[in-house]
């Protein structure tokens, strides 16, 4: 941002622009009680060169994943990013190029996203993709939209805990002012309990959403859920993880009527929580109910092969009563880096890439446990995150030590589920190496040591 001077001869002059002719006349409409009777309590003005100054000392003091070693997970992780997806989504023709509407949409452009929308289907055994959605969390809003359009008069949506919790607020807030019953199911074993399930689905069930895996890291029966949702005659909405399936089943695999994910882990980096990519794909007989935007291929009046948006559900393309989503645009660029991100992988790369992140997690797990402080707090199979529970109840002590020490040592859950105050989410990708996974071990058995001299210190 440049500096930019605010002297009071500018401040009149703007006064002067609008018809005011001091500050207080341009607070009038301010109610008194409301405003402000003292000067703000601001420190000296500096020079441009000790503001500039100033402002490198404090951003020196954030850290970032790129410095420090990265557990972090719950819907953002640090994968590893080929450079080719750099070099390519860093080409001006995507890079610079406004996300097209249909006047403006190049054919490249259109072939990009057609691509995208090949690979996606690919990746999730679903009949049809649509160009992206804004991130996984959105994504999953207007998959539970797309339900209820398409239940006729169901209006039950059933979101498992163990949902992202900020999906599931994404999800009230769409819902807020819809005659729609949201549910949250308890799942205290960290999966989805089937009888629980069973008896919460009837004849108003719109959806139930899966997360698989879920925000525990646990591994769900996924056909065991797909049969209970489909014997009540409720749709399923899964939410995957795009890079667990080199591993387990693709959504369309156990019945699965519509899919989304969050896609940075396809090319793009964490960058401090997006902008990311919304993945969604959904059966055949969903499409017309899709939001957002399908390139379809066909050929033009010379017989040649061109690319078209078509099937868009957005209130400007279509009457406003059959629209089923105001989305606007879509994530373009993120949709490019994913194309190249798994066209350079390949169906080996993505399952090597997968078998990294369990084989590493599950290594990381069992050191932690050999301790007596830390045990693994559900027992499902977990794919790439986990669950530990700290028997001493310090999880931000532990986290201040990892920072102290060079590492981001995972989520706390209390922040969402006070039960689990004394947890921690710790995610384990591909890039983590031997070493760095020995190093978290040996910085938490530290603490652990720091803690118990405490304790005996005491008695």
């Amino acid at each position: 941002m440049p500096y930019i001077y605010n002297t009071p001869e500018d401040q009149q002059e703007m006064l002067q622009a609008i018809g005011a002719r001091s500050l207080d006349d341009l607070f009038a409409p301010i109610p008194e009680e409301l405003q402000l009777k003292r000067p703000l309590d601001l420190p000296p003005a500096m020079s441009e060169l000790e503001l500039d100054q100033h402002l490198r000392q404090l951003a020196a003091m954030n850290q970032h994943a790129g410095q420090l070693v990265c557990f972090l997970g719950g819907g953002s992780y640090d994968h590893f990013v080929p450079a080719v997806c750099d070099a390519i989504g860093s080409r001006s023709e995507f890079y610079t190029s406004y996300t097209p509407y249909q006047a403006e949409a190049s054919q490249g452009n259109l072939q990009a996203m057609f691509e995208y929308q090949s690979l996606i289907t690919r990746l999730t055994g679903m009949d049809v993709a649509n160009s992206s959605l804004y991130d996984g969390a959105s994504a999953t809003a207007e998959a539970v939209l797309m339900a209820l359009h398409a239940g006729g008069s169901r209006n039950k949506i059933i979101a498992p805990a163990n949902v992202h919790p900020e999906y599931r607020q994404t999800i009230a807030t769409y819902l807020a002012n819809l005659d729609v019953e949201l549910v949250t199911l308890d799942c205290p074993a960290g999966v989805i309990d089937a009888d629980a399930l069973r008896q919460a689905v009837d004849d108003k069930t719109a959806a139930v959403i899966l997360q698989q895996p879920n925000f525990f890291g646990c591994v769900e029966d996924a056909d065991r859920v797909a049969e209970i949702a489909k014997a009540a005659g409720a749709l399923l909405i899964s939410v995957f993880d795009p890079i667990s399936l080199g591993l387990l089943k693709r959504p369309g695999d156990y019945g699965a009527n519509i899919a989304v994910a969050e896609g940075h882990t396809l090319g793009t980096p964490m960058s401090y929580g997006g902008p990311y990519l919304g993945v969604m794909a959904c059966e055949q007989a969903l499409v017309r109910r899709m939001p957002g935007r399908i390139v379809g291929q066909t050929k033009d009046r010379r017989g040649k092969q061109c690319y078209v948006l078509t099937l868009q559900t957005r209130e400007q393309h279509i009457r406003r009563e059959k629209a089923t989503s105001n989305v606007c645009t879509n994530q373009a660029l993120f949709a490019v880096r994913a194309s190249v991100y798994l066209s350079q992988l390949g169906p080996q790369g993505l399952r090597e890439t997968a078998n990294l992140c369990l084989q590493k997690s599950r290594y990381l797990a069992e050191r932690l446990c050999e301790s007596e402080r830390f045990s693994l707090a559900f027992e499902a199979p977990t794919f790439k995150e986990f669950v530990i529970r700290d028997a001493e109840n310090d999880v931000e002590g532990l986290l201040k030590s990892g920072l102290d020490a060079g590492y981001l040592a995972g989520l706390p859950l209390g922040r969402w589920y006070p039960d689990l105050s004394d947890c921690l989410l710790i995610a384990v990708t591909e890039r983590r190496t031997k070493a760095e996974l020995d190093g978290l071990v040996t910085m938490l058995l530290r603490a652990d040591a720091r803690t118990s001299k405490a304790v005996a210190a005491a008695i």
